[in-house]
């Protein structure tokens, strides 16, 4: 039986959502997606509903065999940021069936195609700012648990650019927060997201500004699903560089921590850039481990 790339058609939202939900089963902090929130990820490919405000020209191919859909990639022309900088391909999402390596290198081909139709030059693929929102969590890139699309890639000579480690803590028991040797007040915020509780912001404040932040994100924020609401994700940890080194940072994640245990969250994750070997170090001796690695791929269109 014939394998064909079809254009994405609206009708078929249903089957790729199933599709997704099988390829992202084992990843960390992705549930599964209904087909609506799915279709309408889709529809500005499709010619529908409000695409990013940094793509245009987004398209999405299917990858079939007789009644079965093997993968899919969503592509799109990214406008730049600067007058003299050009525009660039991107590939949004690309998932096939582990397996059907065939079927990955038509799609993979095809966003290309699609690229070279307007007159790109260079094409990245699965970069943070362009993820689903329902896919990972904000800074991800493509999971190391999607091992196949990232082999692919590799294999058709796209190179690393971009990454971001991510680590866990389940079942997390709060510290009392270590005490510092900075004078400062500590302003605790709370703020309602989509997640079930509420994001939290810890402050520091010293001679009317602000001098480090530690701000947590429920989970829920990517994601409806009900384990999703029980686990905060620390988005921004920063302390001002005169000030680092006097354990200002250390007391500002475990209290962020301890204030949303208090509101009941029950598991933590963390995350930060692939070489920022000093934030790794610190993050895995204070309770995280690591559970996956994104990262985030470009390639020069030949």
């Amino acid at each position: 039986m014939p394998m064909n790339v079809v254009p994405y058609e609206p009708a078929m939202a249903g089957e790729l959502t199933s599709l997704y939900n099988e390829l992202i089963r084992d990843v960390p902090h992705c549930h599964p997606v209904g087909v609506d929130e799915f279709a309408a990820a889709l529809a500005p490919a499709a010619g529908q509903g409000e695409g990013h405000e940094r793509l245009h020209s987004e398209a999405a191919f299917v990858a079939t065999e007789g009644e079965s859909v093997l993968g899919f990639v969503h592509v799109g022309v990214e406008r730049p940021e600067k007058e003299e900088d050009s525009e660039q391909g991107l590939v949004r999402f690309l998932g096939y069936r582990r397996g059907r390596r065939a079927a990955g290198q038509l799609l993979l081909e095809a966003a290309e195609e699609h690229c070279r139709q307007h007159d790109l030059t260079q094409v990245k693929a699965f970069e943070s700012r362009y993820r689903y929102w329902f896919y990972y969590l904000l800074p991800a890139h493509l999971s190391d648990r999607l091992d196949h699309v990232r082999a692919l890639l590799q294999f058709n000579d796209y190179e690393l650019f971009q990454g971001e480690v991510f680590l866990d803590w389940p079942d997390y028991e709060p510290l009392e927060p270590a005490p510092t040797d900075v004078p400062a007040e500590i302003k605790v915020e709370w703020e309602d997201g989509r997640g079930q509780r509420p994001n939290v912001r810890v402050r520091a404040i010293r001679d009317g500004g602000e001098v480090g932040s530690c701000y947590c994100i429920s989970d829920g924020e990517s994601s409806r699903a009900p384990e999703a609401q029980e686990r905060v994700f620390v988005l921004e940890l920063w302390v001002t560089e005169r000030l680092q080194g006097r354990r200002l940072g250390r007391y500002l994640l475990q209290r962020a921590l301890k204030e949303a245990h208090g509101k009941g969250y029950r598991h933590a994750a963390i995350s930060t850039d692939w070489r920022n070997y000093r934030a790794f170090l610190f993050y895995s001796n204070h309770g995280f481990r690591a559970a996956d690695w994104t990262y985030a791929f470009r390639r020069e269109l030949k």
